[in-house]
């Protein structure tokens, strides 16, 4: 039976700390249909390569960072010799669920541009 909503990981420790957040470490990451329809509507070829590694996006990434446009929390990742990273942006609702609602790639020039500006940071 295929649910609303699948747990993909949590927020942890460390990105609570990192960002000073106000949110539980532990809390549940979680993927919806509609967050599965848009990321393959949008984003179709990422998403079919990686939707199978969005938990190990999530609890392993390679940087860390905050959107300063929005506040969703960036989990991003580079898989064997890929030219570019996997990015999954977390928003929390009104009532502090989170949700991955998009993935796309990001090549290396973003990251360092987001480094150089202190809105990544390495994990």
């Amino acid at each position: 039976m295929m649910t609303d909503k699948e747990k993909i990981g949590i927020i942890g420790s460390e990105m609570v700390s990192t960002f000073n957040l106000d949110i539980s470490p532990d809390t549940p990451i979680y993927v919806g249909l509609s967050n599965r329809t848009h990321m393959e509507n949008e984003h179709r070829s990422t998403y079919l390569s990686y939707a199978d590694k969005m938990s190990d996006i999530i609890s392993t990434p390679d940087y860390v960072g905050i959107n300063p446009k929005d506040n969703s929390l960036e989990y991003y990742k580079k898989f064997n010799d890929e030219v570019i990273h996997i990015k999954i942006a977390v928003r929390g609702t009104k009532n502090n669920v989170f949700f991955a609602r998009s993935m796309y790639s990001v090549n290396d020039h973003t990251i360092n541009s987001y480094i150089s500006k202190n809105r990544l940071k390495p994990v």
